[in-house]
């Protein structure tokens, strides 16, 4: 039984950290979140899926002109680039905190880096805002935060279905 609710336990922290990951402005890339299921020509070709559904609902969402959405689009992919590599780092974070043998020098560590990491992430929002603002009317982006979550949680919901359809 204890190993039935470890393995429910591992299972939900999992998905907490798949969906805060996914959550982050603009991530929502299968490099980072599905790396391990799709890793051949397919991750340019889920990758671009993703991007372009994430364009098409943040239009409609926002309620976008077609000169706007094509500005988010660029903008959000700038941020990508920049985001990726911290993205990685964190999953790879996440996966060396898993160890049992991780030590209380080695967790401090772990933490202090998350933060700095987190931070620069905040960084990189507050630059895409202040990008997205110059082209993008204020009144429009009101619900940014709000649509992006329901995006990644649109998308979670998604590729969840997709692993499952896969085995």
């Amino acid at each position: 039984m204890s190993t039935t609710h470890g393995h429910d336990d591992m299972m939900r922290r999992r998905k907490l950290f798949h969906f805060l990951l996914v959550a982050l402005p603009l991530l929502l890339l299968p490099n980072v979140v599905v790396a391990q299921q799709f890793r051949s020509e397919t991750d340019n070709c889920s990758r671009e899926e993703l991007v372009k559904l994430r364009k098409e609902f943040f239009s409609q969402e926002l309620g976008l002109t077609v000169d706007e959405a094509t500005y988010l689009d660029r903008t959000l992919r700038t941020a990508d680039k920049k985001r990726i590599p911290l993205w990685r780092e964190l999953r790879k974070q996440y996966e060396e905190t898993r160890s049992e043998s991780l030590s209380e020098a080695q967790a401090a560590k772990c933490l202090e880096r998350e933060q700095q990491l987190k931070s620069q992430l905040a960084v990189i929002d507050e630059e895409t805002m202040t990008e997205l603002r110059k082209q993008i009317p204020a009144r429009k982006l009101v619900n940014y935060q709000q649509v992006q979550r329901e995006f990644a949680r649109k998308y979670i919901k998604r590729n969840q279905l997709r692993r499952t359809d896969r085995r």
